[in-house]
């Protein structure tokens, strides 16, 4: 695949992910204050998207010898970790990550698992990598409409735990045979080629941006569906103006 026709498909994706979830936010507004929260969340998401292609091109990503721990990981682990502090510190953003079925349905992005497999046709990428993460994102891009659709059938609740554990796996796998497949110290699999290339711009952006995004959204969905407290009465009826 061309350089030009993935950015092109990487970049609209990453896009379309930030309006999505904007969009998502937005629609559960019930007050000034998060309208405002809706608005930031939408600018601080598309800010760390932008950021992070200029690092990408800019060669940040790429490991820099076969002792240093991959920078990829490093900005995956640190994104997860603001993420998850921003979201338990904030009322009022937990109040507007409530609706299960949109939170599902966001994860149609994963269909770009498609994506993966034609780079492993063109010889740009390990089949060790791409197979597990370009079929596994397929399964779960192509399983989310249907799942938010029978949210609330019998046994709806319960697939939907699994969708998010099978999504949640999925990522974990693609990461670590990510890693595992590029030059580093856990460079364990000696494929043809490498990994090499997720560092490298436009693909940085999914491991980087899109990988952990989705693995906080599984996790925002996965704890509402198994009955943990996510937003109080108290600070439901601060974040309504009441």
């Amino acid at each position: 695949m061309s350089m030009v026709l993935l950015s092109v498909v990487l970049v609209a994706l990453t896009a379309a992910v930030v309006l999505a979830i904007f969009l998502v936010l937005w629609g559960a507004r019930t007050s000034p204050g998060q309208s405002w929260i809706a608005v930031v969340s939408a600018v601080i998401l598309a800010g760390w998207a932008f950021v992070t292609a200029l690092l990408a091109a800019g060669g940040s990503f790429r490991p820099p010898d076969e002792y240093s721990p991959p920078p990829v990981g490093i900005a995956l682990g640190l994104v997860m970790a603001v993420m998850t502090a921003c979201v338990l510190v904030s009322p009022s953003l937990r109040g507007l990550l409530t609706n299960q079925r949109q939170l599902i349905l966001l994860n149609m992005w994963r269909l770009v698992g498609l994506v993966f497999l034609v780079l492993m046709a063109n010889g740009q990428m390990p089949a060790l990598w791409a197979l597990p993460a370009g079929i596994g994102d397929i399964i779960v891009g192509a399983a989310a409409p249907w799942v938010a659709r029978h949210l609330d059938d019998p046994g709806g609740r319960g697939r939907a735990i699994i969708f998010n554990l099978f999504g949640m796996a999925d990522l974990i796998v693609a990461v670590g045979l990510g890693v595992m497949t590029s030059p580093g110290p856990a460079h364990v699999f000696h494929t043809a080629p490498t990994s090499e290339f997720a560092t490298q711009f436009p693909f940085a952006l999914v491991p980087t941006f899109l990988v952990p995004l989705a693995f906080v959204l599984h996790g925002i969905s996965l704890s509402q569906l198994l009955g943990g407290p996510w937003v109080s009465q108290r600070a439901f009826a601060a974040a309504r103006g009441h």
